[in-house]
């Protein structure tokens, strides 16, 4: 009874509570270990706490900058999913790239544990060209093609040009501004990541990335949920219930917008 007394009243310490909730990082192949070793304990207090915490105030800045509507939503639950959204900036590629340090130090091939390590290092690690003027849309319309001069066509395409370029450039600066605080924060506390080989920087440049795409997702799903004026508790609507929601909402704007003259 004493000792059943003593289970009931044992309660996880925040260490023991991150591991059981990111387990699924802590596993490998090559050991059998489980529960909190000394190595896991020192990423937790030295790199991980720290870092999430220096990170946070400057994503929730960053956030506020980039996607202003956020800055005007009060409502609680709301509140607490963007609370959410900050938190999670820099978890997922932080917990990836201990499993990367780890595999480097266990020799791990990178280019066999992945094997779309090549579409990686073009796709992830080279910068991305930006758009060039396009033409080829005349060629699968012939007969608009043959219809406007040459002046038109540019005129056309120039048009395109400018708006993807715009559009190209807005992207990446957003993506730099996140990076720009991400990176010297993570490489000023996780010093392990000097030693990495050309190899373990491409996925270094994946997990960045990855992390980057999940931060922008998850601030404009909110940026939408504001501009369309959803319910508070949708917030917590399933990606499908949520863009079923949303298709509606959208045509009532849309014909709002524009409405019927009464002709056909």
């Amino acid at each position: 009874m004493f000792e059943d007394d003593e289970e009931d009243d044992y309660k996880m310490s925040e260490l023991e509570e991150w591991y059981d909730n990111n387990f699924g990082y802590f596993r490998r192949d090559s050991k059998t270990e489980l529960g909190v070793t000394l190595d896991i304990a020192l990423f937790y207090n030295g790199i991980y706490r720290p870092v999430m915490q220096e990170l946070a105030p400057q994503v929730r800045k960053l956030m506020l900058k980039q996607f202003p509507l956020i800055g005007t939503e009060y409502r609680p639950m709301v509140l607490e999913h963007i609370d959410w959204i900050v938190s999670r900036a820099g978890h997922r590629m932080l917990m990836n790239l201990y499993v990367l340090i780890q595999d480097q130090k266990e020799g791990v091939n990178l280019r066999e544990k992945y094997p779309d390590f090549n579409k990686w290092v073009d796709f992830y690690a080279r910068p991305p060209e930006p758009p060039v003027p396009d033409y080829s849309f005349f060629e699968k319309y012939p007969d608009l093609s043959a219809s406007l001069t040459t002046e038109q066509k540019k005129e056309i395409v120039d048009e395109e040009y400018e708006s993807k370029i715009k559009y190209f450039y807005i992207q990446e600066t957003t993506k730099k501004e996140y990076y720009d605080i991400i990176q010297p924060i993570v490489l000023k506390y996780y010093k392990a990541l000097q030693d990495l080989d050309y190899d373990g920087w491409i996925i270094y440049a994946v997990e960045i990335r990855e992390d980057y795409e999940e931060y922008k997702y998850r601030c404009e799903h909110v940026e939408t949920f504001i501009e369309y004026e959803f319910e508070e508790e949708d917030i917590n609507l399933e990606y499908k219930d949520f863009q079923e929601k949303f298709t509606i909402k959208y045509r009532e704007r849309w014909e709002k917008e524009h409405p019927s003259n009464g002709t056909e």
